[in-house]
């Protein structure tokens, strides 16, 4: 073909020179814009205050205006950002955070009897919430206090478990779900120890006595903690978890067809200088769950923090649990009561420690999850 300005024929060096130029430029664009395929993925959390970031300080400054943005520092969201690095899940993790503070294990699998809920033979809100109230999340059904991630369908209240299989929808949700986390069970700690507290207490002023034979109240009340948690408290959180994670991974029509990494939540002991005999107790949940749940469950790792947050524990060393327990909750840090009122602009309760993870407990609790996340079979 003939150039009107001259020849429009290279010579073969500079046409290869060019043509390496117009490559690299094309690599360089390619390398730094977004991949047209990349995905968005999710990482869903259930649980309860702990999964939340909730501490009762937070809560108390910022009442009533509790705006779940100001419960975006726990473990999860820290969690969060490790997996949007790309070494591991790539960008673009959304994280669904399904969690409510106060929840039991009842309370998070719900009424549904197909999920193994029951129907419940306790009111809603109930203080403690007791072993016949599979009510879910009194926090925003009772008390009226906005969620993370809202559980309402049509203006109905559903469980933590049935917006999971909403997201998982039998093995087909509208984005890869790459990791799961689950914390459940310390408020059904709490409320069998609010139980026992009442127990005795009723026992001692209607009948000068109390069955368990501690001879005084204090011990008393630790005796009917021990053998109710052993008997009782324990294996129903156990059951309790296991129902759930059978669900998430049943490839039955209406579970979740699960497959991918979940991460279970251990527990820790923060009372162990109010009720010396919680420490053994708590370990012995971790060790059931790692007997008898895991097991089963082979996409299943457990963060266990307990020898962190009671370091020392089990009788070791008082002074090293006490030390940790100061460091990792916030059971040794009273807010300045004054100072907070003036702040919030109201009077608050007296602040007498919280069992929630202070800023370095999440940020270590990210680390477990972090770490079982990565040596789990399913990642």
């Amino acid at each position: 073909m003939q150039a009107r300005n001259g020849s429009n024929v290279m010579t073969g060096a500079r046409a290869r020179v060019v043509g390496c130029a117009a490559a690299l430029v094309a690599l360089t664009a390619m390398m730094f814009a977004p991949a047209a395929n990349a995905e968005t993925t999710t990482y869903l959390a259930l649980g309860d205050s702990i999964s939340f970031g909730y501490t009762q300080e937070k809560f108390d400054l910022n009442f009533p205006n509790e705006a779940p943005s100001f419960f975006e520092n726990g473990f999860d969201n820290i969690f969060a950002t490790d997996l949007s690095k790309p070494s591991e899940v790539g960008p673009g993790v959304t994280i669904v955070n399904d969690a409510c503070p106060g929840e039991t294990s009842n309370g998070l699998i719900g009424e549904n009897e197909l999920l193994g809920g029951k129907k419940s033979t306790e009111p809603a809100g109930h203080d403690p919430q007791g072993l016949g109230d599979y009510h879910p999340c009194a926090y925003l059904n009772v008390d009226g206090l906005p969620l993370h991630n809202s559980l309402s369908v049509g203006g109905q209240g559903i469980s933590q478990l049935e917006d999971a299989l909403s997201i998982l929808k039998e093995g087909h949700p509208a984005h890869p779900v790459d990791a799961i986390t689950l914390n459940i069970g310390s408020n059904d700690e709490l409320a069998a120890i609010t139980q026992c507290e009442d127990e005795v207490k009723e026992e001692l002023e209607t009948t000068g006595k109390s069955k368990y034979p501690g001879g005084i109240p204090e011990l008393d009340v630790s005796l009917c903690i021990g053998f109710t948690a052993e008997h009782v408290t324990i294996p129903h959180i156990l059951g309790n978890i296991g129902q759930i994670l059978g669900v998430l991974d049943s490839k039955e029509p209406g579970g979740g067809h699960y497959t991918g990494p979940i991460i279970l939540l251990g527990f820790y002991n923060p009372l162990t200088f109010l009720i010396p005999t919680t420490d053994a107790l708590q370990n012995a949940t971790n060790e059931a769950i790692e007997a008898n749940i895991l097991p089963l469950f082979p996409n299943v790792t457990l963060a266990n923090p307990f020898p962190v947050f009671n370091k020392g524990g089990l009788g070791v060393n008082d002074a090293a649990e006490k030390t940790a327990i100061c460091k990792y909750t916030e059971m040794c840090n009273p807010f300045d009561q004054a100072a907070n009122e003036a702040k919030a602009g109201h009077a608050l309760p007296p602040d007498d420690g919280d069992i929630h993870p202070s800023p370095t407990g999440y940020k270590e609790l990210a680390l477990l999850v972090n770490k079982a996340y990565l040596a789990n079979p399913a990642h």
